[in-house]
């Protein structure tokens, strides 16, 4: 089964991809304007173009629809 999971702490957050049985995390870090991304991005991992579009856009109905695919 695809899923992603968003961990969200008082430090920062760490989103969790899992796809195709294949696991790929991205880290971020709260810092004084916001927050830093310790991975690279999605665009970097070999990924179909909707869903890193989905996870880019943060938007959970496209998330899923692009897991189904």
């Amino acid at each position: 089964m695809n899923s992603f999971t968003r961990t969200i702490t008082e430090k920062g957050f760490r989103d969790s991809l899992v796809y195709k049985g294949s696991v790929y995390i991205k880290r971020y870090e709260k810092d004084a304007t916001g927050w830093t991304g310790l991975d690279e991005g999605w665009e970097s991992e070999d990924l179909p173009d909707d869903l890193v579009s989905a996870l880019e856009g943060n938007d959970e109905l496209e998330i899923m629809n692009a897991l189904a695919r």
